[in-house]
């Protein structure tokens, strides 16, 4: 009985991060669009550069084509309860 109760834990767990990732992917596209991107393309980033120790957020690499047509990449960290934070493109 326990070992069954683990795994529907377990399973619950990646559920709610998996609908996390669809609803975090939606809102960086959208900020992205909205900045005048196109083609933004979100991939989850676990270990993005500049973004360690930070607790209840996510990363992503974000791919996408500027206003004058250049392919480029930034990454960003996003929550639940907070907006987009795009990574200074200097550091």
């Amino acid at each position: 009985m326990e070992a069954g109760l683990i795994v529907l834990l377990v399973i619950v767990v990646i559920c709610i991060r998996v609908a996390l990732h669809f609803v975090d992917k939606s809102r960086i596209e959208s900020a992205g669009r909205a900045k005048g991107w196109k083609n933004v393309t979100v991939s989850w980033a676990p270990f993005a550069p500049g973004f360690f120790f930070e607790k209840g957020e996510r990363h992503y690499l974000v791919t996408f084509v500027d206003e004058q047509g250049n392919r480029r990449e930034r990454y960003c960290k996003t929550g639940l309860l907070t907006g987009v934070f795009w990574r200074d493109e200097s550091a």
